[in-house]
């Protein structure tokens, strides 16, 4: 169950232990009642048993929290010590084939649940996109063990190709065709949509096909391991990317965004990169500085247009 962190700043000391719970009680129903205004979906678990690899399941998932006027969910919500993954679907009335996840980012300390998640899937969802929102396994606090990132990865990749195989098994369910499932993500989470798309699926086997069909990388950290592994892959094994960013991150720097994209295009791997002159590091769906930054999104629909992903449309905002 997720624990809400509420700072108090005008507690005494002397106050009641029972005026406290009361007033985290009537805080946790404010703050679940604001939720259900916005129409979210339910968050179900991501696997039926704990999965191999898990964090501590014995620490409690956390929470920071405050609202985001004008966004689409009207939060913005930071999940940390995640050891249960899960997720959230976004349907459409009226699918048009395409399914995507979404990871969000957070450094893989945190998860951004709704500025780098359900706000992308509520406007992909008015273009008939069907969007998973992945509330990924959160990194371990000690990584000092051998192996310990490396383990970590194979484990939330994991964790995103279950959430592939979600959508794809569920096509008919979902309204959905199963070669137009893809996988997107924001800074860490765009790190992670990268390394699922470059990593051959380790798990196929009889299961169903945990692969994307196109990868959307929003100021992604590019894996170190990137150019190898591409060097390793034949360029029709490579899914289509689409590549965001800010000129002026510091965070994911837009000069290893270009970098990859040279390495792609050398490959033979059909991309597109848009690098934004204003605008810094988690931008989300891109609304302050500059003008052309906001119209990512846009990009993005017309990209999978331009790709064969979804039918050719007309105007698009």
């Amino acid at each position: 169950m997720t624990q809400l962190r509420i700072n108090h700043t005008n507690h005494r000391p002397g106050a009641s232990k029972a005026f406290l719970l009361l007033t985290v009680f009537l805080a946790t129903l404010s703050f679940a009642a604001s939720l259900q205004a916005g129409d979210l979906p339910p968050e179900l678990p991501l696997w039926k048993k704990p999965p191999k690899g898990a964090n501590r399941i014995d620490i409690k998932e956390k929470v920071r929290a405050h609202k985001a006027p004008g966004s689409p969910t009207g939060w913005n919500r930071a999940f940390s010590s995640v050891s249960v993954p899960a997720y959230s679907i976004h349907r459409p009335k009226n699918p048009n084939g395409v399914g995507v996840v979404i990871c969000p980012g957070g450094g893989f300390r945190d998860i951004w649940i709704d500025r780098e998640g359900h706000d992308l899937a509520i406007w992909l969802k008015k273009h008939g996109i069907t969007s998973l929102v992945l509330k990924y396994r959160t990194r371990p606090k000690d990584l000092s063990a051998p192996n310990a990132w490396t383990n970590y990865q194979k484990a939330v990749r994991s964790d995103a190709r279950r959430a592939i195989r979600i959508l794809r098994s569920g096509a008919s369910k979902f309204g959905l065709k199963t070669d137009k499932i893809g996988i997107c993500g924001f800074s860490a989470g765009g790190h992670l949509a990268l390394s699922t798309a470059l990593h051959a699926d380790p798990e196929r086997g009889d299961q169903v096909n945990g692969m994307p069909n196109f990868a959307g990388l929003f100021y992604p950290g590019i894996p170190k391991d990137a150019a190898e592994t591409l060097a390793g892959r034949t360029a029709s094994g490579v899914c289509p990317m689409f590549i965001v960013n800010a000129r002026v991150d510091r965070l994911t720097p837009a000069e290893k965004c270009v970098d990859f994209y040279a390495k792609l295009l050398k490959a033979g791997v059909n991309a597109e990169l848009h690098i934004f002159s204003k605008g810094s590091h988690g931008f989300g769906m891109g609304s302050g500085a500059g003008k052309s930054k906001a119209l990512w999104t846009t990009n993005f629909i017309a990209w999978l247009s331009d790709s064969g992903m979804i039918p050719k449309q007309g105007n698009i905002e």
